[in-house]
């Protein structure tokens, strides 16, 4: 009974290793997994050489919500500057920037490898819902 038990656990465990490491390949890690939007008091976006600045609660949602599609590997970045960036000011009084260009995610001074188009993504749907009026010809930023 106990060695079935326990070799149960053993393939649960392979099984549950196996799984998280393919998410990893897949997918890389969130960046910005401790953002909630009833945190965040204000953001300001800055697009090229645009700047927007959103109190609303929609709008501090819709920024929130956009951040969370950026996901990282670790690894070397290539860097450069960012396109985008987003600095949302929390309650307490601190700050969160995070950022992208085509490939590289900035997160308060670090660099981080983007995953699976994540930073064009993000760089689109920034432009999409904040900068509209800025599109040419329906041409996206990125």
């Amino acid at each position: 009974m106990i060695k079935k038990v326990a070799n149960f656990i053993i393939s649960f465990v392979i099984t549950t290793i196996i799984l998280l490491v393919y998410f990893y390949l897949a997918h890389g890690l969130p960046v910005a997994q401790e953002l909630e939007k009833t945190n965040i008091v204000s953001v300001q976006i800055v697009q090229g050489n645009e700047t927007i600045n959103l109190t609303g609660d929609e709008d501090l949602e819709k920024a929130v919500n956009v951040v969370k599609v950026l996901n990282f590997r670790f690894g070397e970045a290539n860097g450069g500057p960012a396109d985008t960036t987003c600095t949302f000011y929390q309650r307490d009084g601190s700050k969160i920037e995070i950022g992208a260009n085509n490939d590289t995610i900035f997160k308060n001074g670090k660099q981080y490898v983007g995953v699976n188009d994540s930073c064009r993504f993000f760089g689109n749907l920034i432009q999409g819902f904040f900068f509209s009026e800025t599109l040419q010809d329906g041409k996206l930023y990125n």
